[in-house]
């Protein structure tokens, strides 16, 4: 992963907060936690307390509504030692939870405002950064407390979990929109949402080929780098299958390759990698390939993007395949199919990587489409893959739509996947209505054979 320049900032304690501030908290200032009840609000401010005690500071936790015992033991179930979190002199981390106790404390608006107003300025005078936090409501907002903060955080419960989102910070920019937090054994985790210019890295556009002499052909020597190659066509065509032959050739040269695997099982997959003379057990025992099982309801479309990018700037990974669009959109749970893997799509071209979208269509034959989920936009190239009907037998055609940086061949030809690999035929210049489903020869002779 790339590292975030953390000079003059306070870590949050959790890396993929400091990442959407840039780096972590602007010292000697007070920020504000919002949320309702089980957002995770409490525990994100004893990771900024235990942060303290690994450098060496002094944290001081004021609580106005949990027992001393209750709060340590809570702590430690999330793996957090709140054993340096002392009552000494001069804390230079300072969390109050909640400040909105001090509402009880007051006759009235105006005094709550004055009482919590001056202790953040006493607090932050001291040197101290200060968090604390609230659970505004409808009955009783939290209005003045924002406004009186230098940063907002807000973390959201939903039905699919929870997010965090910075929606004030003073002198510093951060990383805009909603965020997938966890909270596990370890603590709390957040993934930050992708931004498609975070990384990038020169490279040479060349065409990178895929081991058969006539599909290269077709695609005027290959895919090349950075580009997103969109493999379509109906159930069982072979659209995983032809992917890989991509990352067998790619292995060739040394270089590694991930399948991100949404729907398929990973066993079943090398079974037929077996039968059809992919050597993929060779591949990953040698570190050319990786095969992930990704599953969609236990993965937020952040947790994926962080995985794909792990594995791309720590393992150096060119050749990246998602199978399949329709399985990756379960893991979004209603949010925007097309705003997601345009970030994914457009971070992991600027990497250099090639990638291989595997989409399914409906239709076995019968209208020609590229995506049932309009996606197509994102494809520097398309390749689809059709069935036939002739002589009242079952075969299949492959075709190039789109290459946006070369020339391709317009023609079809037949497809076939055996014991010896993939085989692409000749061009099947005698058929008429190919992409119908159900094409007719147009001449006779040797053309047919």
């Amino acid at each position: 992963m790339k590292k975030i320049d953390t000079t003059g900032r306070l870590s949050t304690g959790i890396a993929g907060l400091d990442e959407i501030l840039h780096g972590g908290l602007v010292p000697g200032r007070a920020i504000l936690m919002r949320g309702g009840p089980g957002a995770g609000k409490t525990t994100l401010g004893l990771h900024f307390l235990t942060a303290g005690v690994a450098a060496g500071e002094n944290p001081l936790f004021i609580t106005l509504e949990e027992p001393e015992a209750n709060i340590r033991m809570n702590a430690a179930q999330v793996g957090l030692d709140l054993e340096g979190v002392v009552k000494t002199l001069k804390p230079q981390r300072v969390f109050v939870d909640p400040i909105t106790q001090f509402r009880y404390l007051s006759s009235d608006v105006y005094q709550f405002r004055t009482q919590v107003l001056s202790f953040l300025r006493f607090l932050v005078d001291q040197g101290a950064t200060v968090m604390f936090t609230s659970e505004g409501s409808e009955q009783m907002p939290d209005d003045d407390l924002q406004f009186m903060s230098d940063g907002v955080l807000v973390s959201h419960m939903t039905a699919h979990g929870r997010t965090i989102s910075v929606e004030k910070f003073r002198g510093s920019d951060f990383h805009s929109g909603a965020h997938t937090l966890r909270i596990t054994g370890e603590g709390v985790q957040v993934f930050p949402r992708l931004l498609p210019g975070v990384s990038c890295r020169e490279f040479i556009p060349e065409p990178i080929p895929c081991g058969v002499p006539e599909l290269d052909k077709m695609l005027n020597g290959g895919v090349e780098r950075g580009t997103v190659t969109i493999l379509t066509g109906p159930s069982g065509a072979g659209k995983t299958s032809l992917g890989l032959q991509f990352m067998k050739e790619a292995a060739s040269r040394g270089e590694r390759s991930v399948v991100y695997s949404f729907e398929e099982e990973l066993d079943i997959m090398l079974t037929r990698c077996d039968s059809v003379d992919i050597p993929a057990r060779s591949m990953i025992e040698q570190g050319n390939l990786s095969l992930v099982k990704v599953e969609p309801t236990q993965h937020t479309p952040d947790e994926f993007a962080r995985l794909v990018r792990r594995d791309v700037e720590e393992n150096n990974t060119r050749v990246v395949m998602i199978d399949s669009t329709a399985g990756y959109q379960l893991s979004l749970r209603g949010e925007n199919l097309v705003g997601h893997l345009h970030a994914l799509a457009k971070y992991l071209q600027n990497m250099g990587v090639a990638v291989f979208l595997v989409t399914e269509t409906q239709e076995i034959t019968g209208n020609f489409r590229v995506t049932d989920l309009g996606v197509s936009y994102l494809a520097d190239n398309v390749v689809f893959l059709r069935y036939l009907e002739i002589d009242g037998e079952l075969r299949k055609a492959i075709g190039v739509l789109k290459k946006r940086l070369s020339n391709f061949e317009k023609t079809l030809r037949e497809f076939e996947i055996t014991g010896s690999g993939i085989q692409v035929g000749e061009p099947l210049t005698g058929l008429r209505g190919i992409l119908l489903g159900t094409p007719e020869w147009v001449k006779t002779g040797d053309e047919k054979a």
